[in-house]
């Protein structure tokens, strides 16, 4: 599958639902979340970033940084940790929190930011692009911590583990990382959200079988679709 493809290939339109339903299979507790959940909680994430984001909206993402006394710092050092690849982080320790972005990570994203988003209504380099994207994504959960709640607290939990009468619930917080999509996607006018560069850049990378992402897709549209009463063909 080309990057290309991601937007043309009828199997793979990609509605705002079925991403966030991608995001939401990368929590640790997916498993938990009874199948006539899902869609609440991509529904309640995606909301939760698109009211956020309408007061910003038109705005330029770095003097929303400037205004909010936010500092990023864009840095050569690796973002590996653990085996784990980070692009950018926000540092809630230090006052005010920093945003700090790892250049070496962003460099591939490059060519699939150029092909799946096309050309920057303002020239801005793909670099350029790439940071925006990540500033904005990094300013809701900002926005979260200020309001002393992420949007995973704010819905449903779900039952984890039970025995007898006690019960553990737990929050599903890859929510929070579906809101940070929705939001970026608004305040940056995004043509779709932003998770959909990392799929791009795995597919290009050949870390990810374009099989397996099809039946990802398939899968999600299934699950919100049925929840919704709708055809997957219209999701």
């Amino acid at each position: 599958m080309t990057v290309h493809s991601l937007l043309t290939n009828p199997l793979t339109h990609l509605s705002d639902e079925i991403l966030g339903c991608m995001e939401l299979k990368q929590d640790p507790l997916f498993h938990k979340i009874p199948e006539d959940k899902i869609a609440y909680y991509v529904q309640a994430s995606l909301r939760a970033g698109r009211v956020a984001a309408e007061k910003y909206k038109g705005c330029n993402i770095r003097r929303m940084y400037r205004e909010a006394g936010l500092r990023h710092e864009v840095t050569d050092a690796s973002g590996d940790f653990h085996q784990v690849s980070f692009r950018a982080q926000i540092d809630f320790a230090k006052k005010p929190p920093q945003i700090l972005l790892y250049s070496s990570s962003l460099n591939g994203m490059q060519r699939v930011c150029r092909n799946i988003l096309g050309a920057s209504p303002t020239a801005e380099p793909d670099m350029d692009r790439l940071i925006d994207i990540h500033l904005a994504h990094e300013f809701y959960h900002w926005l979260e911590y200020r309001e002393g709640s992420f949007t995973n607290e704010r819905l449903e939990p779900i039952e984890v583990f039970k025995l007898g009468p006690y019960t553990k619930r737990s929050s599903v917080v890859q929510c929070s990382e579906i809101a940070a999509h929705a939001f970026c996607k608004e305040v940056l006018d995004l043509p779709c959200l932003p998770n959909l560069l990392d799929y791009a850049y795995l597919i290009e990378d050949n870390q990810l079988q374009e099989k397996v992402f099809e039946q990802q897709l398939e899968t999600c549209k299934c699950w919100i679709s049925r929840t919704l009463n709708t055809s997957p063909g219209v999701i």
